[in-house]
Parts: structure tokens; C-alpha cells; sequence
């Protein structure tokens, strides 16, 4: 009894460290780069979401922007192209949505910005 006693108690352990590594890596990939603020602006009929951002490693590859949409009749998703080479610092990055969807599906009520990084979701912002 002692024997599956010491070999429960080595398992929990295991998977308290486990967890806390997979954790602290997640959040050091999130640490990197972080969304600053974002904005929506009107223009010729349509919108330009204009999002600010920071990187803190000297240089940052495979960064990806998300937009979720919620427009007065439907819902969209627009991304922008793979951003690579960034340069440590703080940056400007835009999601440009054409006059035609703000005709067919109306205003822009509200948006979400998810900002990846090689894949991993890593800040995601609410407007």
C-alpha cells in the first residue's frame, strides 16, 4: 500500500511540474509581442481597423492578425497577411473592410483582434 501510496504521490507531482512548464512557455511566447490598441475608422464607405502593437525580441517572425466582426446582419473574419523581420519595438498594422460589406450587412457594431504568433494565439482584445 505504501508502494502505490509513494508512486500517486510521485504522479501528482509530475503533473503539477508538467503543467506549470507548458504555463510559463505559453506565457513567454505571450510576453514577446502584445497588442497595444486598435481603432476603427470610416473610411469611403467602409472601415480601416488600425491596430497598434509591440514586440520585444530583437526580431519577430510569423505574426498574424484575426478580426472578428459583428456587423447589423452578419458575421465575418478577416485576417491580415503573415507579418516577419519585425524589429523589436512598437508598430502599426491596418485590416482594411470594403464599402460592399458595410452596403450588404450594415454598420460595424463591434470587433475582437486575436494576434498569433507562429500559429499560437497569443493576446486577443475586445472593442
Amino acid at each position: 500500500m505504501a508502494k502505490i501510496y509513494s508512486l500517486y504521490k510521485k504522479t501528482i507531482v509530475a503533473a503539477i511540474i508538467i503543467s506549470v512548464f507548458f504555463l510559463h512557455l505559453q506565457d513567454c511566447i505571450a510576453d514577446s509581442v502584445s497588442i497595444k490598441s486598435a481603432m476603427k475608422v470610416h473610411v469611403m464607405g467602409g472601415y480601416v481597423i488600425l491596430i497598434n502593437y509591440e514586440t520585444r525580441d530583437k526580431w519577430t517572425d510569423g505574426l498574424l492578425f484575426k478580426v472578428h466582426c459583428k456587423f447589423d446582419n452578419g458575421e465575418f473574419i478577416f485576417t491580415s497577411s503573415s507579418l516577419n523581420n519585425v524589429e523589436s519595438g512598437w508598430h502599426k498594422t491596418q485590416i482594411t473592410i470594403s464599402d460592399v460589406i458595410k452596403k450588404r450587412y450594415g454598420s460595424l457594431r463591434e470587433y475582437e483582434i486575436e494576434l498569433y504568433r507562429n500559429g499560437i494565439l497569443v493576446d486577443k482584445r475586445e472593442y
